[in-house]
């Protein structure tokens, strides 16, 4: 290399001593560039370790950690809480009668029944009516009627059927007067007076006149009814509670109670289980305990 540097210096051409230098300067850019290459090279291998020592690290961090919640949570579950053991008093031994080992062998530990025993034979279930669907019902602190049904022994005859309707009727017999949402005491004084003294013969025949001199309404219909029902008339008062059915809200709540006493007057059971079902399913009717009470009658 020096005998090249000193021809170049002394016996050299221009154009071979500039030859040359470009010659140099390549060579030098080689070693340059390879020198970048191993440097960079270098450092990507510097970085991958640096990686894997840090994931080495995370995952031994996790395992480690993973490693003591199962520790504790293994020791947690195998550790069952004991009641703390109360101390007592030694009984003194029975002076009367004495066990001896094999009787001990035979006699049992008593055991209690569980509690959900217990409980499954105090509850009374009730089957479903596949056609008309009751309630199981458990006992309902309800008063009973102020009056008793009308007697339908006097007036339809010496029949076991009609003594069963009546001794059923007397126990549903919630009919009171005035009735909800009619008041009469101005427009019919009369037969305000004969309803509140339950003279229901004479009631209607006064209303049948008042009919006589002015156009059916619904409080004619309605008073109507309630007379008949009164006098065990129960075909005869549906007529009349057909005619109001619907048409005064106020009265409605009420007039659903008293069909369906009348459907058990006119013999038509399904009928009233029906609308008693409907009385009993609306949590805010005021005659839904007195239909439940029916319908667990009626089964």
């Amino acid at each position: 290399m020096e005998k090249y540097e000193q021809y170049l210096s002394d016996n050299a051409e221009d154009d071979e001593r500039l030859a040359a230098a470009q010659v140099l300067e390549g060579l030098a850019g080689l070693r340059l560039e390879s020198k970048l290459r191993e440097v960079a090279a270098e450092e990507a291998a510097q970085h991958r370790r640096t990686l894997w020592r840090r994931l080495l690290f995370t995952l031994a961090a996790l395992a480690f950690l993973a490693a003591v919640a199962y520790w504790f949570f293994s020791k947690n579950e195998a550790t069952p809480s004991v009641p703390p053991i109360e101390k007592q008093a030694p009984s003194s031994p029975s002076p009367t009668k004495k066990q001896t080992p094999e009787q001990n062998k035979l006699e049992k530990p008593r055991e209690n029944p569980p509690i959900a025993q217990i409980k499954a034979k105090e509850e009374v279930v009730v089957p479903p009516d596949p056609i008309f669907p009751t309630f199981a019902l458990q006992d309902e602190l309800i008063p009973e009627p102020l009056h008793a049904a009308p007697d339908l022994v006097a007036t339809r005859g010496q029949g076991e059927a009609n003594a069963a309707l009546k001794a059923l009727l007397d126990q549903l017999w919630y009919v009171t007067y005035p009735l909800q949402g009619l008041d009469i005491s101005e427009a019919f004084p009369s037969v305000d007076e004969n309803l509140k003294k339950r003279d229901f013969t004479a009631a209607y025949l006064e209303l049948e006149q008042l009919s006589s001199t002015q156009a059916a309404n619904d409080t004619l219909h309605y008073l109507k009814g309630y007379c008949l029902l009164q006098t065990g008339e129960g075909q005869e008062a549906l007529l009349h509670f057909a005619q109001v059915q619907g048409r005064q809200l106020d009265w409605e709540p009420q007039l659903q109670w008293y069909r369906s006493l009348a459907m058990l007057l006119a013999d038509k059971r399904s009928e009233a289980i029906a609308l008693f079902n409907v009385i009993a399913a609306n949590a805010g009717h005021p005659y839904r305990r007195q239909a439940r009470k029916a319908l667990k009658l009626l089964q």
